[in-house]
């Protein structure tokens, strides 16, 4: 037999623990142990059901939030080509000026909590910049809304981050007790079955080899080897 470690898999520490709780029920001797490792077993499932949801409910905001972010990045542009027009100016002029002092590509290059905040300044440019009453008569309804769904979007996804790494916590916790709880059933099978490996390895997945099921039955009914053909020079 050989112990299980937090480094596995949960789903092959699952498929062990489910085999070995077979194993229990199989002998009198041992199904008392049963009680001892189940809730280990349970708890570590139900973690890993829990992590599966969490991860599952990344997807819908994830996406959402690229939509809602190039969306927002189509309003700065067209806040842009706005102030392009009231300066009759296609690179430069006073309205441009006062609404990206450090250009476009400043406006729309961050990303995240970052886009947040310079499209917040930016609003506050539009909304209070005398040079730039003619393009918020016409842009600040827009960007506010873009605005607002992206920030929603955003605070859904830090949501569901949060969510899925408590999640991920809570399954590293129940994988130690799911080991520790595993490892204290080996040593009482030990002291059920002094000295004897043969009895003591029943209760317990045999890690140490990959062989299937029908490999292990057909051992000893192997075919003896074909006999090497005669060919030139022989």
């Amino acid at each position: 037999m050989r112990t299980l470690n937090t480094a596995m898999s949960s789903d092959r520490l699952l498929m062990s623990g489910a085999n070995h709780l077979t194993a229990l029920n199989q002998t009198e001797a041992t199904k008392s142990l049963i009680g001892a490792f189940q809730p280990a077993h349970e708890a570590l499932q139900t973690a890993v059901a829990a992590r599966t949801q969490a991860e599952g409910a990344m997807g819908a905001p994830r996406v959402t939030l690229r939509f809602t972010e190039k969306d927002l990045e189509r309003v700065i542009r067209e806040t842009a080509l706005l102030a392009h027009t009231v300066d009759d100016n296609a690179t430069t002029g006073p309205a441009f000026k006062a609404l990206f002092p450090d250009g476009l590509d400043a406006e729309v290059r961050p990303l995240g909590v970052s886009q947040i905040a310079a499209t917040t300044a930016l609003r506050e440019r539009l909304a209070t910049q005398p040079a730039v009453a003619k393009v918020k008569a016409q842009a600040l309804e827009g960007l506010d809304q873009a605005l607002t769904r992206f920030t929603a979007t955003l605070e859904t996804r830090q949501s569901a981050e949060g969510k899925l790494s408590q999640a991920r916590a809570v399954e590293s916790g129940a994988r130690e007790r799911f080991v520790k709880a595993y490892d204290s059933n080996i040593g009482a099978i030990r002291q059920l079955f002094p000295r004897d490996r043969e009895q003591q390895d029943l209760y317990f997945d045999d890690l140490s080899t990959g062989r299937s099921s029908a490999e292990e039955e057909g051992e000893g009914t192997t075919s003896p080897p074909a006999p090497a053909s005669s060919g030139p020079g022989a």
